[in-house]
């Protein structure tokens, strides 16, 4: 799987345009705890808010540059990014990774100048962002964790999920991971209803497409988000002229005009005010 992954992402990275989008790129900033963050922020722009970005690779692959160029186009929008490193299996057990976010998220926003904070992520890393940021909104989810008020920071304004690993219950994660899972109070929290019950997530922009391979996970998953009230936006894009909009499209391909568009909406979703009816 992480030949075939590599295989994929060497492709888009050589089908890619040169950057030329007046984003600056900080490398390995340390984080405490002992992982580091990239920081993609816009030439000489003062006071933005954060955003937080996790990569995806099923927990066994990838690295904080994985999603450079995603990051790139998030913060031309106006943002600082953040790309968070994390353990992967099966040199790191699940939930390592969760404590490794968290605390991703925590030094993202000690960086935040507009007093807003958002969380991104794709396939696994879109599970990762999202039980992180329960962990920052209950102390149950917190304490099964394992995880200390300080290593969490606060609960992000809104989530950028694409492409979600959102059945991760302990077989998922098996399925992901291996045999790299350890045990705890945390299994419970897994299953994503009863993350739900526990944790309300003030916005979610969903993104799936009709090829993806995990789009009955996101299809689920905006259902319960329905059931339970909590407003979100689902953009599901057909294939059109001969694309197939695969698993985790938008961040592979930004450069794509549609794919640039989805970010510039999820984006403007997630920060504008007030309440939005949850939505299909």
């Amino acid at each position: 799987m992480c030949r075939m992954m590599a295989r994929y992402d060497a492709k888009c990275e050589k089908d890619a345009p040169e950057a030329d989008d007046g984003v600056t790129v900080t490398r390995d900033i340390p984080v405490p705890g002992g992982q580091s963050v990239d920081i993609y922020s816009p030439v000489g722009a003062e006071a933005l808010p954060v955003v937080l970005d996790v990569h995806g690779g099923g927990l066994v692959y990838g690295d904080k540059k994985l999603n450079g160029r995603f990051c790139r186009a998030i913060a031309a929008l106006g943002f600082t990014v953040a790309s968070a490193e994390y353990r992967l299996a099966p040199h790191a057990d699940y939930p390592a990774m969760i404590s490794d976010v968290a605390r991703a998220a925590a030094f993202a926003q000690s960086r935040d100048g507009s007093g807003k904070f958002y969380l991104a992520g794709d396939s696994a890393g879109a599970q990762l962002a999202l039980v992180a940021d329960a962990a920052a909104g209950s102390e149950t989810v917190r304490d099964a964790f394992g995880l200390k008020a300080g290593d969490v920071g606060r609960q992000a304004d809104g989530l950028f999920l694409v492409s979600g690993a959102f059945a991760f219950g302990k077989r998922g994660v098996r399925a992901l991971a291996g045999l790299s899972v350890g045990n705890g109070d945390w299994q419970r929290f897994t299953d994503a209803e009863t993350l739900l019950g526990e944790y309300s997530p003030r916005r979610i922009f969903l993104s799936s497409g009709e090829s993806d391979s995990l789009q009955r996970l996101t299809l689920r998953f905006s259902r319960l988000l329905c059931r339970l009230g909590i407003p979100h936006e689902l953009d599901f894009t057909q294939n059109t002229r001969g694309n197939r909009y695969v698993h985790v499209w938008p961040v592979r391909r930004p450069e794509r005009a549609e794919n640039a568009a989805l970010i510039a909406r999820a984006m403007s979703f997630l920060r504008s005010p007030g309440d939005t009816d949850p939505a299909v």
